[in-house]
Formats: C-alpha cells, sequence, structure tokens
C-alpha cells in the first residue's frame, strides 16, 4: 500500500506551511532560534519578508502580521530580538485569504505550557 502523503508535502517548499504540523490536529510547540528579515521568493518575485527560525529540525516560517502579533503577545514583548528562546504554539485553523477559504499555520497568542 502506498504511504499517506498530502500533495503539498510532494513540492520543495522551503518554509513552513500547514502540511508541516501534526496530522493529529495537536499543535506544535517551538523555541525561536532567530527572527529575520530575508528575501523570499514567491509567484511575483522576490520580496522582503519577516522570517522566525527554529530550534530543531523545522523549516521557518514566514510571519505575517497577524502571526507577528500573537508572538508578540505570547512572548510578552514586541522586539523580534527578545523572541529568541522563547517557545511559541502553532496550530492549523482554516482562514479566507484572497477570495477563498484555506488551511493556514497560526501561532496562539499564549506562551504555552511545557
Amino acid at each position: 500500500m502506498a504511504e499517506h502523503i498530502k500533495w503539498q508535502k510532494t513540492a520543495n517548499k522551503n518554509y513552513m506551511g500547514n502540511w508541516d504540523l501534526p496530522d493529529d490536529g495537536k499543535d506544535l510547540i517551538l523555541t525561536i532560534e532567530d527572527v529575520r528579515e530575508e528575501m523570499v521568493q514567491n509567484q511575483q518575485g522576490a520580496e522582503k519578508q519577516i522570517v522566525a527560525h527554529f530550534t530543531g529540525d523545522f523549516k521557518p516560517l514566514i510571519l505575517n502580521t497577524t502571526n507577528k502579533k500573537a508572538i508578540a503577545k505570547a512572548c510578552g514583548t514586541d522586539y523580534m530580538d527578545e523572541w529568541v528562546g522563547k517557545s511559541i504554539q502553532l496550530y492549523v485553523d482554516t482562514v479566507s485569504a484572497f477570495g477563498s477559504t484555506t488551511l493556514a499555520v497560526r501561532v496562539r497568542d499564549f506562551a504555552p505550557s511545557k
């Protein structure tokens, strides 16, 4: 029998997407190793984005405004350099974007209890 794989995982993705989180619906707790601005390739070309990198073997996450606000609240600071070493909790949520409903990675706006 063939392995049960989501089609999104077959693409060579450099950044985390909803398909990278556990299928069991459980949140993923990760520790921030670095947050920096970098050039990210998209369909329109390359643009600067804020990206969070994590300790361990996890893809980095491009941070949209919603997730930056949630991280700031969870970490208790708006300063991105102060997020380094803090743990955050990721989950998959249904969102409306670009005229359709899709799944997206979201950050809980509270510090995880380990």
